[in-house]
């Protein structure tokens, strides 16, 4: 049981760090709560399941390629005029989720539709037979994580960005252009979330209601610290191993949400701020 609760847990940490990390940089660099991030991961999905025809290595550039377009462009058009009215933009955010499900139901119907492995088989790691689509999406969330992280930390746009996160006016004063930063990080949050739905999408079914897989990882943001990407990809792996351990042991996939969501609420109430977060700047 340990063997499963660990490979388990570590495969569902994969995909809760990939879309969480796009949701907190978003977050930390442009002070936005973006809830249609989920719904760009489920668009994705949808995108890669009717471009199948085309070859599934077509199908999976043109449609991450597409939603990283559609992330620009809801940037342009809705987030960044509303973005020194975080309030208001979160909300805008959350309608365009909702907008994105019935536009789902509209073009593809409501009944369930499932995407190919993008690679078939299994294997056996310490007894427990893994299927190997779950290992190829636990490699690839690793690399994204750890492109991200070097991303972030060696090159000239990854500094700026951090400027950014650290405070807008100065990043400003120093010459830094915050509208280029803040479109780049729109672009890099939307390549996460078509990366998590090649990887991941896989794995599940797909439904129009596949978004709220955001609500899902929300005690990871929360626990982490809202905008840290090192308290996202701590915290991704924490709760994944929690959820996946209350499953294993006690069982009922609602109960191990639940307890998630208690500890949120704990973290919430002793330390607001999560593990790794910090007060925000307010300066614009």
């Amino acid at each position: 049981m340990i063997e499963e609760i660990v490979i388990s847990a570590l495969i569902l940490g994969g995909l809760y760090a990939l879309l969480s990390l796009g949701f907190s940089l978003i977050t930390g660099v442009a002070r936005i709560m973006n809830f249609a991030h989920g719904a760009f991961y489920m668009l994705a999905a949808y995108l890669i399941y009717s471009a199948l025809s085309w070859g599934q290595g077509p199908a999976i550039i043109v449609s991450v390629a597409l939603i990283i377009v559609i992330s620009l462009v809801v940037y342009k058009l809705l987030v960044g005029p509303l973005r020194e009215k975080e309030a208001e933009a979160a909300l805008v955010t959350l309608a365009l989720a909702l907008i994105i499900q019935e536009g789902v139901k509209l073009i593809w119907g409501p009944d369930y539709k499932s995407i190919p492995y993008v690679i078939t088989g299994y294997v056996t790691i310490m007894g427990v037979r893994v299927v190997t689509q779950k290992l190829v999406a636990l490699f690839a969330s690793i690399v994204c994580v750890a492109g991200l992280f070097l991303f972030i930390r060696f090159t000239k746009s990854g500094k700026a960005t951090r400027a950014v996160t650290q405070n807008i006016e100065v990043a400003r004063l120093v010459g830094i252009n915050v509208s280029t930063v803040l479109m780049v990080t729109m672009a890099i949050s939307g390549l996460l979330a078509g990366l998590a739905a090649v990887f991941f999408a896989p794995l599940s079914v797909l439904s129009p209601t596949e978004w709220t897989v955001l609500f899902q990882f929300f005690p990871v943001i929360v626990l982490g610290g809202l905008g840290s990407l090192k308290g996202s990809m701590i915290a991704s792996f924490l709760i994944a191993f929690i959820e996946k351990t209350v499953e294993f042991t006690i069982g009922g996939g609602f109960l191990m949400q639940t307890v998630t969501f208690v500890i949120m609420l704990v973290v919430l109430l002793v330390k607001p701020t999560g593990l790794f977060g910090k007060p925000v700047m307010r300066e614009r």
